[in-house]
């Protein structure tokens, strides 16, 4: 899958997303304190950032995210609280400086 360009391109906020992922042990997971976010197992509570609609964690990315990359098969429903980062050998894993390569 291409990352770089053609229709496939990835936004930022995607591209973050899977990075997050693939540090994480290639999962992500629902948050429960509120509805439609996501973020990785064990995340870290943050200084308040003064916004009530965003969860007061180190990182994490919206519903809509999620079900873009499961769309373009880059990531799948493990079930209602989990997904997976979809493995292919065509897939780049990211660097050792984060970036998807």
């Amino acid at each position: 899958m291409d990352l770089l360009g053609g229709e496939g391109m990835l936004s930022k906020i995607q591209q973050e997303a899977l990075k997050q992922a693939w540090k994480h042990g290639g999962k992500l997971v629902r948050w429960n304190d509120g509805g439609g976010f996501w973020t990785y197992e064990g995340v870290l509570p943050k200084a308040r950032s003064g916004s009530t609609r965003l969860p007061d964690v180190e990182w994490c990315c919206t519903t809509n995210t999620i079900f873009a990359l499961v769309r373009r098969g880059y990531m799948a429903m493990d079930d209602w609280h989990t997904c997976s980062v979809v493995q292919e050998e065509t897939y780049e894993q990211p660097g050792k400086n984060g970036a998807l390569e």
